[in-house]
This record gives structure tokens, C-alpha cells and sequence, in this order.
């Protein structure tokens, strides 16, 4: 009766939420789910013939969900997922009032679920994964892990809990974990692990021991990745991209009877998905979207761009509680910042004035900006946005599901 009386309030909640914010209406109904029926998602998920396999990590948890989902789709299995904005408990459930019965029941046969690197440890007992997949482990969120020795123990946790695990063991933050359970692992050919392309991770003051066994990505056009003695090409030349789709092909070799060929088409027609560093389109245009945590993610993605790299747009929104942080970003390679928006717009300004930066605009207005900025002409139109920027924007042009 709690679980009916759960997902009939919680769907019918989330119906209209979404009449009045595009793209919205995902936390609420979860969050009210899950306090009347706080076993609605174990329940859900444990009816799964094929179980669970949990992604988690700092960066690159949507592209390799999104990958997994797609390969084994192709597979013939029917996935159930959740968005990449909803990878915490109420998203969780939110996934199960959209894709559920009135019972809360979800017709598939296994569920890929992108997980919080935060949170996902503490929902172990509903997620009960067969399988967890980790990216990496990244110092872009210290505002809100405080030490990354933090996100290492949680990840450690939610891998410990699995049956077996797939890691990045590029990151020798994954490497200390020295888990027992390790089905596959992925590392870099030493020519890539020189590149400029190659990810930094949070610093060690220790050298963790390479992997015995490792699938290594190698070659440059394309890449190539050894799935368990099968080569599968990497066709997008971005190395954080590589190792993602790497992940998640290692994982559909270990849950279902890998296709070769199968697998190789769907890494040739892999869309891109929200990330930190997404190719999308808006409004028939090609855009670059980063997304920038605090100082250090702000300073490494300034420091990535390059002339091509044009209009530019910088948006500074309201999660930026103290824009103090921004006089520790060094802009001035820059050089010019065609808009400027987001509820911190003028912080931003005031800030890459004094570096010496151009500002075509200062536009507060986020419609107003998008226009704007759409309506310029440049090789690659970028925009670099905070999380709360990001959401609203994503929302605004329709990006956001």
C-alpha cells in the first residue's frame, strides 16, 4: 500500500512540476518517495534478473554509464538507467517513479546506475551491485569533499561491496585501494601516458604498484583498446573519453557474451553526453560545454583553451557562494570573453577586467545571453558554467530530459 501510495503521489508530482520547468522535477517526487516507501528502490532493483552495476567516481560517470548502457542495449538486454543529474538517493527513486508501475515495479533486465562518489556508499543496501565501475578520483571538488582522501574511502566502499569491479587504473588513486575483487582494469600504453592529453588526478605523495593484468589503450589514430585479448578502436581522439568508453566495454565483456563487431559500431556511433567537457549542439550550432567546479577545475579548463575555442561564454551562477575564489583564477590568456552571465555575472567581470580580458557583454539574463552568444559567428562557440549555470541553461535549451 506505502509503495502505491508512493509512486501514485510522487509521479503525479513530478507530472506537474515538469508542466511549469522544462527539465525539472526530478528531486521533489524522489525525495517524497523515499521517506513514504524507503524500500521502494531496493525492491525495484532486486527484481532484476541481471542486477546492478553501479559507476561512480570524480569525472566521467555519465559518459561511461552512458556507454555501458548503449553496448549492452546492443546486446539485447533491456537497461534501465537514471539521468546524469540524478545520481544521488532522490534521483534514484526518481528514476523508478518515471520508468516504474503503480507498484513501482521496472520491466528490465539489469540496471546501469550512475552513483554520486559521495553518496552511493551509504545506499548500498538498496543498490546491492553485482558490479561497480570508477573513473577516477579528481581534486575539482574540494569545496565539497574537503580531501580526496575522502572520495577515495567511499569508493572504496561502494567497490568492496560488489562482486567484482572495473577501475581506471591509470589513477593511482584507484590503484590504493588495492581491491580484491578486480575484474578488469584499464591503463595507458607509456607513449599516452606522456600526453598532454593524459588526465591529472588528486596528488599522491605515494606510488601505488601498477596492475598486473591491465586492458591498455595504445596507438594515437585511432586508439585501441585490448578488451580481454579482442582490439576495439577508439575513434574519438579525446584520451578522458578513451578511457571511459574503455570502462564500460570491459564491463559488457563481463556481463553478457561480447560481440566484437557489435560493440565496435556502437563505440563508431557514440553520441556525446553531458560532462565536463561535452561536444553538443544547441539550436543547430556545434558547442563546447565545460563545466567548472571551483578554482582548480576553472584554471585547468582556462588553461585548455585555444583559439578555436571561439565565442567564448563565461557564466558564473549562484552556487558560486563566495566569488572571493575567482581572484585566485588566472585569466589573463584569455584575452577576450564575448558574454559574461549567470547570478555572479559582475563578480566574473569585475574579476577578468583586472586581468586585463575583453567582455563583449555582461548579460544577467540567461535567455538574453543564450540568444547572444548563439547569434555570434567562430570556430567553436565554448561556454564554461558552474554547476547552477549549467542546469539552468541545460534546461533552457532543452538539453535537460
Amino acid at each position: 500500500m506505502l509503495s502505491f501510495l508512493a509512486v501514485s503521489l510522487g509521479k503525479s508530482l513530478r507530472f506537474l512540476l515538469r508542466l511549469v520547468r522544462r527539465g525539472g522535477g526530478s528531486a521533489l517526487p524522489g525525495l517524497i518517495a523515499s521517506f513514504l516507501s524507503p524500500n521502494l528502490l531496493r525492491n525495484a532493483l532486486a527484481r532484476l534478473p541481471e542486477g546492478v552495476v553501479l559507476v561512480s567516481g570524480s569525472a566521467g560517470k555519465s559518459s561511461t554509464t552512458n556507454a555501458l548502457v548503449k553496448l549492452l542495449e546492443a546486446h539485447g538486454l533491456r537497461v534501465f538507467t537514471n539521468p546524469s543529474t540524478a545520481n544521488i538517493k532522490q534521483g534514484l527513486f526518481s528514476a523508478v517513479l518515471k520508468e516504474g508501475g503503480l507498484l513501482g515495479r521496472i520491466d528490465y533486465d539489469i540496471a546501469v546506475l550512475e552513483v554520486d562518489e559521495g553518496h552511493g556508499s551509504a545506499l548500498l543496501k538498496d543498490l546491492s551491485p553485482r558490479l561497480v565501475v570508477l573513473t577516477n578520483v579528481l581534486s575539482d571538488q574540494l569545496d565539497r569533499f574537503v580531501d580526496p582522501d575522502f572520495v577515495i574511502g567511499k569508493l572504496g566502499k561502494l567497490a568492496q561491496a560488489a562482486k567484482e569491479s572495473i577501475i581506471n587504473a591509470h589513477d593511482p588513486n584507484l590503484r590504493s585501494l588495492k581491491l580484491e575483487n578486480i575484474a578488469g582494469a584499464v591503463c595507458l600504453a607509456k607513449e599516452l601516458e606522456q600526453s598532454s592529453d593524459a588526465p591529472s588526478y588528486a596528488l599522491r605523495f605515494d606510488s601505488p604498484e601498477q596492475l598486473d593484468k591491465c586492458s591498455v589503450i595504445s596507438g594515437t589514430s585511432p586508439m585501441v583498446v585490448d578488451v580481454f585479448g579482442t582490439a576495439i578502436e577508439l575513434r574519438d581522439p579525446n584520451l578522458p573519453h578513451a578511457l571511459n568508453t574503455s570502462l564500460a566495454l570491459l564491463a559488457t565483456s563481463k556481463l553478457v557474451k561480447f560481440d566484437p563487431e557489435i560493440a565496435q559500431a556502437v563505440v563508431d556511433a557514440q553520441p556525446a553526453v553531458f560532462a565536463r567537457n561535452e561536444l553538443t549542439e544547441i539550436e543547430g550550432k556545434r558547442v563546447n560545454l565545460r563545466l567548472v567546479q571551483n578554482p582548480t577545475s576553472f584554471q585547468l579548463n582556462v588553461d585548455e583553451l585555444t583559439r578555436a575555442n571561439s565565442p567564448l561564454m563565461l557564466m558564473a551562477g549562484s552556487d558560486i557562494h563566495d566569488p572571493s575564489w575567482l581572484w585566485t583564477v588566472d585569466f589573463t590568456s584569455l584575452g577576450r570573453v564575448d558574454i559574461v552571465s549567470g547570478s555572479n555575472a559582475y563578480d566574473l567581470a569585475l574579476r577578468l577586467s583586472y586581468a586585463g580580458v575583453e567582455i563583449g557583454a555582461v548579460l544577467t539574463d540567461l535567455s538574453e545571453a543564450k540568444s547572444s552568444f548563439l547569434s555570434l559567428e567562430g570556430e567553436l562557440p565554448t561556454i564554461l558554467f558552474s554547476a547552477d549555470s549549467m542546469r539552468r541553461l541545460r534546461r533552457l535549451t532543452g538539453l535537460a530530459k
